[in-house]
This record gives C-alpha cells, sequence and structure tokens, in this order.
C-alpha cells in the first residue's frame, strides 16, 4: 500500500489501492463468460436525512466511525458522507452537504439520481445505493448499460460508472462502478492492519469496532417494486454475498462474519437497516 493512498485517505477518506493495470487481458468472449465472477461489493451507501442520528444510532451499538473531521466531502456534488470501514468495505451514510451545490451538479448530469434519491423519504425511492467494483478494471466489461461522470472531487481523467437504469426505477437501489484508485481496501484479518505504515497508524483503528464485528459476510437489499429482469438487477443479484430482492419496504440487511455472534439490531425507524453480528 502507497504512501500516497494514506495521504488521500485524510482529503477522501477513501483508502485508496494502487492504480491498476486497465489494458485488456480477455477476448469479448471470456468478458461475457467472467462477468458475473469479476463484479465484486465496493461499499454500501445509504441516503439520510439526519447525518447526525444516523451515525450515533450505529456508534451506539458498538461500530467505530471515522472522525468527522476527516469524513469525506463530496465537491462539487453536494453531498458528504459519514463512514464505517470493515476489513472488506465500508458502508457510507450520505447526506446533502450543499443544496445549492447538488442541484448545479444535476443540471451538468442529467442523468445522475442524487436529487431523487436525497428525497427518497417524499417520493418512495429507495435510500440505497450498491458501489460495485470490477477484478482487472476495464469500462467494457461493466454488464449494463451505464453513465460517465466526473466530479470535481475525483482525480483527473477518472470516472465512476452508474447504472443508466437507476435513474429510470427509483424503486430499485441505486448501482455504480467505482475506478481503481478509489477502490476500497482489503484485509484478510485484524494482523494485517499492520500493513499500512507507521505514519497513518491511526486508521487502523478505524476497523477496529467494540462489537467485534470485521467482515461483511452477506447482503441482503429489500425493494419495494424491483425488476428481476433487468440486465442491472442480473448482473447485481450475480454477485457474491449480495442479494436484492422485491418486499413490502425498503430494507437493508447487514449480515458480518458469517452471524457468528447470533445479535440482531434492528435499526428501524431511524435507519432502514438490520445488522446481524
Amino acid at each position: 500500500m502507497s504512501i500516497r493512498n494514506y495521504t488521500i485517505i485524510l482529503i477522501l477518506l477513501f483508502s485508496l489501492s494502487s492504480c491498476k493495470d486497465t489494458e485488456s487481458k480477455y477476448s469479448t468472449d471470456e468478458i461475457t463468460k467472467n462477468i458475473a465472477s469479476d463484479l465484486q461489493i465496493d461499499h454500501l451507501n445509504i441516503w439520510v436525512n439526519n447525518p447526525k442520528k444516523t451515525k450515533e444510532r450505529l456508534t451506539d451499538i458498538g461500530f467505530t466511525a471515522v472522525p468527522d473531521s476527516l469524513s469525506a466531502v463530496h465537491h462539487g456534488q453536494g453531498t458528504a458522507g459519514k463512514y464505517f470501514h470493515f476489513l472488506n468495505g465500508y458502508l457510507e451514510l450520505i447526506f446533502v452537504y450543499n443544496q445549492n451545490e447538488l442541484e448545479d451538479n444535476v443540471l451538468k448530469n442529467k442523468d445522475l439520481d442524487f436529487t431523487e434519491r436525497a428525497n427518497f423519504q417524499n417520493n418512495g425511492a429507495s435510500p440505497f445505493s450498491i458501489a460495485l467494483k470490477v477484478k482487472d478494471y476495464k469500462t467494457e466489461k461493466i454488464p449494463f448499460e451505464k453513465i460517465s461522470y466526473h466530479q470535481d472531487w475525483m482525480e483527473e481523467n477518472t470516472s465512476i460508472y452508474s447504472a443508466k437504469n437507476s435513474k429510470k426505477h427509483l424503486k430499485e437501489p441505486s448501482i455504480f462502478v467505482v475506478y481503481p484508485q478509489i477502490e476500497s481496501d482489503r484485509f484478510e484479518t485484524l494482523s494485517d492492519l499492520k500493513n499500512i505504515p507507521e505514519e497513518y497508524d491511526f486508521v487502523r483503528a478505524f476497523y477496529k469496532h467494540k462489537n467485534g464485528a470485521q467482515k461483511i459476510t452477506n447482503i441482503i437489499i429489500t425493494s419495494t417494486d424491483l425488476d428481476v429482469n433487468t440486465e442491472t438487477i442480473k448482473a447485481v443479484n450475480g454477485t457474491e454475498n449480495l442479494t436484492v430482492k422485491n418486499g413490502p419496504e425498503h430494507l437493508m440487511e447487514l449480515y458480518f462474519d458469517n452471524n457468528i455472534q447470533q445479535k440482531t439490531f434492528d435499526l428501524r425507524p431511524q435507519l432502514p437497516l438490520i445488522v446481524y453480528l
């Protein structure tokens, strides 16, 4: 892990991996065949209107939050986040930080769904986003119609790809694919945190939770009006440890460490989230 990565974490609070080779190593047939196994979960977002209270709801049950002073503001996008890091990904509580900036951004990026998702309590939109990454990243391997967008907080000549479906079907979770430079780092065990350079040893604390949670091992997201036959949802449901299904309410269920502790925390109504430890 490079020193550069931990410089960026102070700005964006993404623990960044070093750039990966993005040149093609696959034929078209190989890309098609490997789509399901190539998609992986990077992180999860929940849109919230009261970030302070929802953050406290999670810390009250033993999760460690990244300090607000280090949490990312998405400049140019009008949003900010509160973060909870795990060995194999993170959870972000995303919220509107600057309404004018949010609206200006949507004028530039009309195919994005930010304003609709932020208004989830009034329009019934799903408050969830699923951030995916692609193994051996290549944009042609993203298996659904996509929209490229660049924000001020991103590095030059980089883009995130949002599923075109997410603007059309607001009651489904929003789907997007991150580029390699902002993929979340992965650690097999807590002892592997020693690989973080000593000058950034404070970052190690973000992965250690009083409730013992280490890895996200299963994710179930319920939507109130899901078309399971779209390219986007088929691809999502082909991703390991992730299921998106229909149900009576918008709900995210997160399982940690295969529910080894046999504990359950239902965080509704403050958060549409059930945690299994």
